[in-house]
């Protein structure tokens, strides 16, 4: 293996440079792409692991397919950064085009290199299209999918402009606004919002991996599954985009419904409003869902509600792996953060701090270890806020979905929460471990549960 970064690899970004790269270099070489594409490949991502290689690889070939080289066409490997300034507020925004193609007509395609399936921004757009000269046309390649798409002018380009400007002149600290994007978030071990559970200071140097509820019901399973998604960030087969079924739709609906109208003096509004967005039946499912919760909510005895959709967790050190410059890896402490959203959370009569889920699926078991992280995450923030961690959590599983609804209660004092930490442990152990630069050493385990992962094909064809 190739030399590479000290640092361990993001390897969205890694990909986006090497992909970038070999463009540059296959326009600026006039070989045959049969010499051509296997040298800059071996050159540029010698360094990788056959899996990352083969998504490169991929990505580039939908670059070649989507954009030939033709002699009648201008290329700007390195065009300018398109700009806004402000002096006033002493800010100045800025959105960077990968390539420039100008074709013979005088037209400009100002192309923005996209290997994942997200395109730009509403606010990267805004500021692209501020000063649009005539005949110059935005464009998002995806080359995933060997498409492009024109990047349109918002209608309120002004607007966002403004508030863009505003608040990149902000003084000081910004707010605090913890959700899904934590996920991609280098800075999650050290913000505060997963404050490390035993103590101690993770630092700015310090390897970190994020992990889900969802995820940890894997990691026992297939560590291969997890390892790709988290932490070698490989691209899920491209046919495995998942429609949502009824109930599962619904349920989702749900949560961002009760999420707006729980703890509102009147809900109403806001239930009614998603109703109207709904099919007759989503909406009477809806219905349900909703009045079984007040049900519960009442038969608890309406308790103090602190907050909803609470992105809450904790971080854990434990021996992991770096790779230096040279390939060679030593043992070095890694941040492993556990991250869930907390339904709901407050405190019962008697002012043990509660944690409630809503159960809308017809499933009644919960995931493995999902009660604990619920309460060693609430246990962990309330630690580090005030001083002192509560002697216990409760957690509350709403079950919503029967006829019948119903509290699953559990009470996790300080030793409960003591052994909770310690499985968890064993987890972060184990994800510390994975190499961060070999995709292919996590272990996997071939079962049932190979035919509904999201990347069956490409781990069938490096096993």
């Amino acid at each position: 293996m190739g030399e590479k970064p000290t640092k361990t690899p993001d390897w969205n970004l890694e990909r986006w440079k090497a992909v970038r790269d070999l463009i540059a270099g296959w326009y600026g070489d006039d070989r045959p792409d049969s010499e051509l594409v296997p040298e800059l490949v071996e050159g540029l991502c010698g360094w990788m692991d056959a899996a990352q290689r083969e998504v490169v690889e991929q990505l580039f070939a939908g670059w070649r397919a989507m954009y030939p080289k033709l002699a009648d066409v201008a290329v700007d490997l390195d065009p300018p950064a398109v700009s806004v300034i402000d002096h006033a507020h002493r800010v100045e925004l800025k959105a960077k085009p990968a390539f420039t193609l100008t074709h013979p007509s005088g037209e400009v395609e100002v192309i923005r290199l996209r290997t994942g399936s997200g395109g730009t921004s509403q606010a990267e757009a805004a500021v692209l299209h501020q000063e649009k000269a005539p005949g110059t046309f935005f464009v998002d390649a995806f080359v995933a999918a060997g498409s492009a798409e024109e990047i349109a002018d918002p209608v309120d380009r002004p607007a966002i402009v403004e508030r863009l400007v505003a608040a990149a002149g902000e003084p000081g600290p910004r707010r605090l606004i913890p959700g899904v994007h934590c996920f991609s978030c280098s800075s999650a071990p050290r913000c505060g919002q997963y404050p490390p559970a035993e103590g101690g200071r993770v630092f700015n140097s310090t390897r970190s991996l994020m992990v889900s509820k969802t995820l940890l019901d894997w990691v026992d399973v297939c560590q291969r599954r997890v390892a790709w998604d988290r932490l070698h960030q490989l691209p899920k087969d491209r046919d495995d985009e998942m429609e949502l079924g009824g109930r599962l739709a619904t349920g989702l609906l749900f949560h961002r419904t009760a999420a707006a109208a729980i703890g509102v003096e009147d809900p109403e509004p806001i239930l009614a409003a998603a109703m109207r967005e709904s099919s007759p039946s989503e909406a009477s499912e809806l219905r349900r869902l909703w009045d079984n919760h007040v049900r519960l909510w009442d038969e608890e005895g309406r308790p103090e509600l602190r907050s909803t959709e609470l992105w809450a967790g904790f971080t854990l050190m434990a021996p992991g792996i770096r790779v230096d410059s040279r390939g060679r890896s030593h043992e070095e402490p890694v941040a492993v953060t556990f991250v869930g959203a907390l339904d709901a959370t407050g405190r019962e009569a008697d002012g043990t701090p509660m944690v409630v889920e809503h159960r809308t699926g017809a499933g009644g078991d919960h995931g493995h270890l999902e009660a604990e992280l619920y309460a060693v995450s609430a246990a962990s923030l309330i630690g580090s806020r005030s001083g002192s961690p509560p002697e216990r959590v409760a957690v509350h599983l709403h079950h919503l979905r029967p006829e019948d609804p119903h509290c699953e209660r559990r009470v996790f004092e300080r030793d409960d929460l003591a052994s909770a930490l310690a499985s968890f442990g064993r987890v972060a152990g184990v994800m510390a471990g994975w190499h961060p630069v070999d995709s292919l050493s996590p272990p996997f385990q071939v079962g049932p549960w190979c035919g509904s992962c999201h990347h069956r094909r490409r781990c069938e064809r490096f096993r």
